[in-house]
């Protein structure tokens, strides 16, 4: 058995805060925040929570904010809530009734390069310039 592969059953419901898993598979309800490699929510489950995956394959229903590199929604998903993604693939049929926002640039990346841009004001600029005289 995998020890790094996590299912969720069709009549099974889980409610709370899914870690140390590589990758998940729901058929059943699932109420909770989520960090994984891999999630797959098949065409009977429905998943509501927070999701930080690197590729998320969605069948069922989704609800909540989610940050993914790859999103695969199928013919059968529907998707609700927030939805941050550098790569998306839609079949015919999906329902996306979210907010949709592709991200352009690494998401660590890009919180790196605004932490090292700090707005300076014009009192700092002035005790620099008596600093140097």
């Amino acid at each position: 058995m995998d020890k790094t592969k996590a299912v969720i059953g069709a009549d099974a419901k889980f409610v709370g805060t899914i870690s140390n898993v590589k990758s998940i598979e729901i058929e059943g309800v699932v109420e909770a925040d989520l960090n994984a490699e891999k999630l797959s929510i098949g065409a009977s489950g429905t998943f509501v929570g927070e999701v930080n995956c690197d590729l998320v394959v969605i069948g069922g229903s989704y609800d909540g904010t989610m940050r993914a590199g790859s999103i695969w929604a199928t013919q059968t998903a529907q998707i609700a809530g927030e939805i941050h993604y550098q790569s998306l693939q839609m079949d015919r049929g999906a329902a996306l009734n979210c907010r949709v926002v592709h991200n352009w640039e690494d998401p660590v990346a890009a919180v790196v390069e605004a932490e090292a841009i700090e707005p300076t004001t014009d009192s700092e600029i002035e005790v620099e310039a008596e600093a140097k005289k």
